[in-house]
């Protein structure tokens, strides 16, 4: 649960990639759980939503691996991927640590997504450069303006 009372849901409807749990504070966040793990490598999700809404969709990510506060190695360019959404681009060479340095968050947030016609939001994390990685999803139903 988060600081305003939201039940978040375990890691599901994912394919591929692996889990990572054990994870070092994360800098100037409140919601520390939504950091306690990620999902790295190649994946996707396939976000089950209704037909007829449109979504705000918030991707929630930290480097916990490159650079001086976390293992001391690599930095800029070392973790690059990209992200879409039912094959719209929306994070292209997406790079972390180049936004926020290492053990700090970073929340990329889009809106006005339309789901696939099997009524899903069909996330693909293509790594670049290294793993893609995501600590936490949100997915806000615009209509209701609360998160699914």
């Amino acid at each position: 649960m988060d600081r305003n009372g939201q039940l978040w849901s375990p890691d599901d409807y994912y394919l591929g990639g692996q889990p990572s749990i054990r994870r070092p504070a994360v800098n100037g966040v409140f919601d520390t759980g939504l950091y306690a793990m990620e999902r790295y490598g190649h994946f996707t999700y396939a976000i089950p939503v209704a037909l007829d809404g449109t979504y705000t969709l918030a991707l929630h990510f930290a480097e916990f691996y490159f650079g001086p506060k976390a293992s001391g190695i690599g930095g800029v360019g070392n973790r690059r991927f990209s992200v879409m959404c039912n094959g719209a681009s929306l994070l292209v060479d997406f790079d972390i640590f180049k936004e926020a340095g290492s053990l700090s968050a970073v929340t990329k947030t889009f809106h006005h997504l339309r789901p696939s016609p099997q009524g899903k939001l069909n996330l693909y994390f293509e790594p670049i450069s290294n793993y893609a990685t995501v600590s936490a999803i949100e997915v806000v139903d615009e209509s209701e303006s609360r998160p699914r």
